[in-house]
């Protein structure tokens, strides 16, 4: 299989889109559990979570929790890992 794009939808934060999100068809295909979330970010950066199923239609958008650094390093790791993995989308 391939890489397929998913229709733009609006975010739930700022009414904006949530658009040029391109997911590997295989992790929808072959998931375990449907809908299947795909992290993104709308185009003015709020954190998304889309639900999308087997068609790659995205049923909901719902915005993201954002990580609280308290300063402790273990979380502050924590933190960094979850911030890096979010900007990787």
């Amino acid at each position: 299989m391939g890489k397929k794009k998913l229709s733009a939808v609006p975010c739930p934060i700022c009414k904006g889109p949530v658009e040029e999100i391109t997911v590997e068809e295989e992790s929808i295909t072959e998931a375990k559990r449907v809908p299947v979330l795909i992290p993104a970010k709308c185009t003015k950066g709020h954190n998304v979570i889309l639900f999308v199923d087997r068609n790659f239609t995205i049923r909901d958008v719902e915005a993201a929790g954002q990580v609280v650094d308290d300063g402790s390093s273990e979380s502050g790791d924590s933190v960094k890992k979850a911030v890096k993995w979010m900007d990787d989308f």
